[in-house]
């Protein structure tokens, strides 16, 4: 398969809120620049349901919404967006270089991709449990009961009582947050292959939240 060649000024690696906001400015300053999709084009906002949380939106958002919101208005000012898995780069130097297939799959290098500047915000992506009901509404309960931000979500858990699924400090740390909101102090059900027992959580476990294995 021939590879196609690009060449840009600006490459942003991800397509969530801090890739598209960069590609905002970048496109408007004329640089013309190039996102590249992901395995997940839009981030885990596209994952989430009511976004509340976000200024200029009295009444909330659908997350999938506000992620075509950035979407447009960032191809508004002629950002290009590539859906191609990214393989290997090399920042050895100038231009960088990164190697693309057509998904993660493929055994081919389809394209090559030369960037004067990159921009990396991959963002991050939640450990779950790989159990049903995880996926995304409306296959599952993700992002309508299921969640794996309590900062983000906790409000919408009002009067509920919670179970959190978490052995380490984030865990601890995420069930801290949520009794400003449980109805009762959430349930801590830790993961057994990763139980942590950090200072931080020894002071503070024992009073605040209920632990079940």
């Amino acid at each position: 398969m021939p590879q196609t060649e690009i060449n840009k000024k600006v490459v942003i690696l991800g397509s969530g809120p801090a890739g598209l906001t960069a590609a905002i400015y970048a496109s408007r300053a004329q640089l013309e620049p190039l996102v590249i999709d992901g395995p997940q084009p839009g981030g885990q906002l596209t994952i989430t349901t009511d976004v509340e949380n976000y200024p200029g939106f009295a009444s909330g958002i659908m997350g999938p919404e506000l992620m075509n919101q950035f979407r447009a208005q960032a191809e508004r000012f002629g950002t290009e967006i590539l859906n191609v898995w990214i393989d290997s780069v090399d920042l050895s130097s100038r231009p960088f270089k990164l190697y693309g297939k057509e998904s993660q799959e493929s055994e081919e290098i389809s394209t090559v991709i030369l960037a004067e500047t990159l921009i990396i915000s991959t963002g991050a992506s939640a450990k779950w449990l790989g159990v049903p009901g995880e996926e995304p509404v409306p296959v599952g309960l993700g992002g309508n009961g299921v969640s794996a931000c309590a900062t983000c979500d906790g409000f919408f858990f009002r009067g509920k009582d919670v179970v959190i699924v978490g052995g380490g400090d984030t865990a601890m740390e995420e069930a801290m947050f949520l009794t400003r909101f449980a109805s009762k102090v959430p349930r801590f059900v830790p993961r057994l292959e990763n139980y942590a027992g950090s200072g931080f959580r020894q002071r503070k476990n024992r009073d605040y939240v209920e632990h079940r294995h």
